[in-house]
């Protein structure tokens, strides 16, 4: 259902005034569980891939509105963003997680708005 609605740009103002985005930051960037050890069965850690996929195309999907790419660019969100691309210690180091990063990223630095912003 996000997949059909985070597309929008009603949703995405929506997310954005009601300050909700650094909940899916907050999901999408922490390390998982069984990140970097073979604990837990493979159907479960390729279901909770399958979910972080999902949760990264959202926020791509949200980035490309300019009410949550501003968002993204005047919190510190775009640097969260930063670190799990570079693999920082705090933040996850999944390679679906520094895709959906770079994906992201490249959304906001290609944008007329939000780019020269991030350069600053």
């Amino acid at each position: 259902m996000l997949n059909v609605v985070s597309p929008r740009q009603c949703f995405a103002d929506s997310v954005a005034k009601e300050g909700a985005l650094w909940r899916l930051l907050s999901v999408l960037e922490r390390p998982d569980d069984n990140e970097g050890t073979t604990r837990g069965s493979s159907e479960q850690m390729l279901k909770a891939t399958q979910r972080k996929v999902q949760g990264w195309s959202v926020l791509s999907a949200l980035s490309s509105s300019p009410s949550i790419a501003t968002k993204l660019i005047s919190s510190s969100g775009w640097l969260e963003l930063l670190g799990v691309l570079a693999g920082y210690s705090a933040f996850t180091k999944s390679w679906t997680a520094r895709t959906g990063a770079a994906k992201t990223l490249s959304r906001l630095l290609w944008d007329p708005v939000t780019g020269p912003l991030i350069g600053k």
